[in-house]
């Protein structure tokens, strides 16, 4: 008997338990077959995602060490002009006054104890944490 014959008499009568546990669990293992696929899929993304995020954190720390880098030749550009003028400490003339300002944050014009700062950002970050 071929296979369509077999077929067009099942169609007609119940199916049997056995070939529906069967079916079931042909059906069970497609979809965990397809889970397993797209879980793999899933994690290929999530990899190439973070490979994404990776370069991206290195090239903002790249841009940020130049930043920094210029911000230092700046910074040491302007004390020169202050160690090279007419001028000394204690008694500086107005550009160099305004040039030590420029270089001195808000804090320390403040008198903030360095340390304390420090621990207090610290603080706020681990908060963050």
């Amino acid at each position: 008997m071929s296979k369509i014959a077999k077929f067009r008499i099942h169609q007609g009568a119940k199916t049997p338990k056995k070939q529906q546990w069967e079916d079931s669990l042909r059906g069970n293992l497609e979809v965990k077959h397809q889970i397993r696929t797209d879980t793999i899929n899933d994690l290929e993304n999530f990899s190439q995602d973070l490979q994404h995020i990776s370069l991206v954190v290195e090239s903002i720390q790249n841009n940020y060490q130049a930043l920094l880098t210029e911000n230092n030749r700046l910074k040491s550009t302007l004390l020169e002009l202050v160690d090279n003028c007419y001028c000394w400490k204690g008694n500086r003339c107005e550009k160099c006054q305004k040039i030590l300002k420029s270089l001195a944050p808000e804090t320390t014009r403040k008198k903030l104890n360095t340390a304390q700062e420090y621990e207090d950002i610290l603080k706020q970050l681990r908060k963050l944490g």
